[in-house]
């Protein structure tokens, strides 16, 4: 039992420095949070045994999952994934990884706002919660309707669901921006080291 044990724990160690090279690269360390946390999880799930395969593959098929419930292969997200991204870094298929990140989600029961694996933001935006007036408005939007909601007309509920679009919108713009400057700044470190290389080779 003791050799069952310390085996798993070697495989999470393992599987883990994995998922922190990735993070290091593509991800924050939110999401790098995540993802640990998930594969804690597996490590104390009985129906699927995390010592079995490849470790690359538990690896990536964890980021593909973390990568779903964060909406990153959003290509608005700020911190956009692809699933070659994901497989051409551990050496996976795409097939065998997706195949495992359903199976990790059938296991783990893991929905859409799966607590403790998504920011809160992405939560209380998937909770729709139904006010007295009978308007339903997602969770994250409760403070805003919460003096209104007793007197909103019709027109006024029109008003709201286009703030929460126009919001929506400013978000995903403010998202892209965000993203265009880092990877300027990624393509400017590049630059200066490529020009730092060829200094030095001319020295």
């Amino acid at each position: 039992m003791n050799e069952r044990i310390s085996e798993k724990k070697q495989r999470l160690e393992q599987i883990k420095d994995l998922i922190l090279a990735f993070c290091e690269e593509h991800l924050d360390d939110e999401l790098y949070g995540y993802a640990l946390e998930l594969c804690d999880i597996l490590g104390r799930k009985r129906r699927i045994s995390i010592t079995r395969g490849k470790k690359e593959i538990w690896a990536a098929s964890i980021i593909y999952v973390i990568a779903r419930l964060n909406f990153l292969f959003d290509s608005e997200s700020e911190f956009f994934l692809s699933a070659d991204t994901i497989c051409d870094f551990f050496g996976t298929k795409k097939s065998t990884v997706g195949n495992k990140a359903t199976q990790i989600e059938k296991i783990c029961n893991l929905g859409l706002e799966a607590e403790g694996l998504c920011s809160p933001e992405i939560a209380d935006a998937l909770t729709l919660v139904e006010l007295p007036s009978g308007l339903i408005v997602p969770k994250n939007m409760l403070p805003k309707f919460d003096i209104v909601y007793e007197v909103a007309s019709d027109e006024e509920t029109e008003k709201m669901e286009r703030l929460l679009t126009e919001k929506k919108q400013k978000e995903r713009s403010a998202a892209k921006e965000r993203r265009e400057q880092k990877a300027a700044i990624k393509r400017k470190q590049k630059d200066d080291k490529q020009l730092n290389l060829f200094e030095d080779f001319s020295a």
